[in-house]
């Protein structure tokens, strides 16, 4: 089942950001599950990633995302002796059933980010937590070792979620007055509700 969702989410991704290459494709599917762990305890896509040098990747989504296939279809343009630009287009489209409006909200959340900030600093994020750093090449992360400390999830929490408060923010024109009700946006609430519900 994890696979057939790990599938459709790659869609997905590559249906709202058609120009992401495949290290932030990998980053997207793991930055799901971590997110997802660390408020539930439970993964969404992969139970086990493998520590490359640009951070952990899914082995389903990396094995997909090679060459083209069923799911999608992969262009490889060689732009030095070892660094290939990856382009994909989905032969299928996305199957948002199988997600709830939690998991596609998170899913939007991180793919405009991934907009936001090249691939060097998404792949700098995750080189800060410990899953990563206590690894070698080829070092199969298992699912619990997605357990963040307070600091490494508020730096996460901070990546994602800067952005969009920053655009919040830049959308008050004016002081609203001292009577006027509190606004909290849709997002800031679902972070919150998410936080709180986080196991310890």
């Amino acid at each position: 089942m994890k696979t057939e969702k790990q599938l459709n989410a790659l869609i997905y991704a590559i249906e709202r950001y058609p120009e992401i290459g495949r290290t932030k494709l990998m980053k997207f599917v793991f930055f799901v599950d971590l997110f997802r762990f660390n408020q539930t305890g439970e993964t969404l896509l992969e139970d086990e990633y493998i520590r490359l040098p640009n951070g952990p990747v899914p082995d389903i989504g990396f094995s997909y995302t090679d060459n083209s296939n069923a799911y999608l279809s992969v262009t490889c343009e060689q732009i030095g002796p070892e660094h290939c630009l990856y382009q994909y287009k989905p032969r299928k489209k996305s199957d948002v059933s199988l997600f709830s409006e939690d998991d596609i909200k998170l899913f939007d959340l991180i793919i405009q980010t991934l907009k936001k900030y090249s691939t060097q600093s998404v792949s700098d994020l995750t080189h800060r937590f410990t899953l990563w750093k206590e690894a070698e090449n080829s070092d199969i992360i298992t699912k619990e070792k997605l357990r963040l400390d307070e600091y490494e999830y508020d730096d996460l929490e901070s990546f994602f979620y800067y952005t969009r408060a920053a655009k919040d923010a830049g959308g008050v024109t004016e002081y609203p007055g001292d009577d006027a009700c509190d606004m909290v946006s849709e997002e800031m609430l679902y972070l919150q509700s998410e936080s709180m519900g986080r196991p310890d």
